[in-house]
């Protein structure tokens, strides 16, 4: 997955952000100069602005530029011999005013587009300007640039309104009651995923612990011999239990030594080590066990007699 991801960075799938002074952004500069984008209605893109390069391919351009600032606008260019060619701009002016959608509330906004092959379906060689917002008097019409530019330098001046999730500084009580449901369902699958979780964990040490007393007791049935199964069940707890401890030993080495070993070695080192102490513990428990049971079978033994 990794690897397909990168190859589809370096084959320009993703837009990657750059800065004006990138040489790789140089030759669509140059694009740009080459045409008199002032006299169609776009402004200068600014040092501050962010900017992402798309490369593309089999689309309707073969590089885009995404530019975020004052404003936000798309640049397409089309691939040439020498270079790149600026097929089409598109500007995009934010108003002081809100509009509902059934997707939402958004600000309102004028789109100023100029394509000189066909991306997104306008008129080419010829400027579009179209408005999107609640203002009845500047929806369903067209604008010519000198009609648009009093009602861009107008916005600039406008500070823009309360949104309207709120009604003279208080809250909208339905959109509150539809935040408050939202948080309530986020919570629920908060709350199921943790069960979920806590259930998945039961079973698989249920399924563990099955496995280890199983083990057990086939070693003992095949040997014949009730110490072998008990000796083989401590073998495998501790197995387990080492395996455990050393997971834990190495998270808690990790986060007190504030360590940045992020190498999965580091976790193979601390449960191999956790095992090995674990299985150790166990056979000495076993040896332990042992002498004590022979000792105190020879007692009874000896009572016996």
């Amino acid at each position: 997955m990794l690897i397909i991801v990168s190859a589809g960075c370096d084959h320009g799938l993703f837009p990657e952000k750059v800065t004006l002074s990138d040489s790789k952004v140089q030759p669509f500069l140059d694009a740009m100069e080459r045409v008199d984008r002032a006299s169609l209605g776009f402004t200068p893109v600014t040092t501050n602005a962010e900017i992402k390069l798309e490369l593309a391919s089999g689309r309707a351009y073969d590089a885009m530029l995404h530019v975020y600032g004052a404003t936000s606008r798309t640049i397409s260019f089309r691939k040439t011999d020498a270079g790149y060619s600026w097929t089409g701009e598109q500007e995009v002016y934010q108003g002081p005013k809100w509009y509902q959608t059934v997707d939402g509330t958004f600000r309102e906004f004028m789109v100023i587009e100029y394509q000189t092959e066909r991306v997104n379906g306008i008129p080419t060689n010829q400027l579009y300007i179209r408005y999107t917002g609640s203002d009845t008097n500047l929806t369903e019409r067209e604008f010519t640039l000198a009609e648009v530019r009093p009602i861009l330098e107008k916005w600039s001046a406008t500070p823009v309104e309360p949104w309207p999730g709120y009604i003279d500084g208080a809250p909208d009580f339905a959109l509150l009651l539809f935040v408050v449901l939202m948080l309530a369902a986020l919570a629920a699958g908060c709350v199921l995923a943790l069960i979920l979780g806590l259930i998945s964990l039961a079973i698989a040490a249920a399924l563990l612990a099955a496995g280890i007393v199983s083990t057990a007791l086939l070693v003992g049935a095949l040997r014949r011999s009730v110490s072998a199964g008990v000796r083989t069940l401590f073998i495998l707890l501790g197995a387990v239990g080492g395996m455990a401890g050393g997971g834990i030993a190495t998270s808690a080495f990790t986060w007190i030594a504030k360590a940045n070993w992020n190498s999965p070695f580091r976790w193979i080192v601390g449960v191999t080590i956790g095992l090995l102490v674990g299985v150790l513990f166990a056979w000495l428990f076993n040896k332990v066990w042992t002498r004590i049971a022979q000792e105190l079978t020879r007692k009874l033994e000896r009572k016996g007699n």
